[in-house]
């Protein structure tokens, strides 16, 4: 279910090719994601969805890219909200990372939301 990729292609800064695929908005795989009110919420779901370890996630949409900074899953919910300034229409995305013991990176979900 998870996607790996190299760290260089992560790193990139582009939107991710399966972002361009038709996604259902809200949450994929173990990643949720609600836009409202020039404002986002993440969700990394709890109950285990995916490997404990170390995580980003990568957000963009409406001209704005950004990748949050590292924390550590351990199979609880974990929650972050950001002001995300973009007109009423925007679509907006993020991707969460899963940072492989071993080196690279593993994708555990990729939402798109309307703002």
């Amino acid at each position: 279910m998870a996607t790996t990729i190299s760290p260089a292609s992560a790193a990139a800064g582009a939107a991710p090719a399966a972002a361009r695929l038709a996604r259902p908005a809200g949450v994929s795989v173990c990643l949720g994601l609600w836009a409202a009110y020039n404002a986002i919420l993440l969700r990394h779901l709890g109950s285990r969805c995916s490997p404990q370890g170390n995580y980003h996630i990568h957000v963009w949409g409406g001209g704005r890219d950004m990748n949050y900074p590292i924390y550590n899953y351990n199979g609880s919910v974990r929650e972050f909200s950001y002001t995300w300034p973009v007109p009423q229409g925007t679509n907006i995305c993020a991707e969460l990372w899963y940072h492989k013991p071993g080196g690279g990176y593993e994708s555990w979900g990729l939402p798109c939301e309307e703002m």
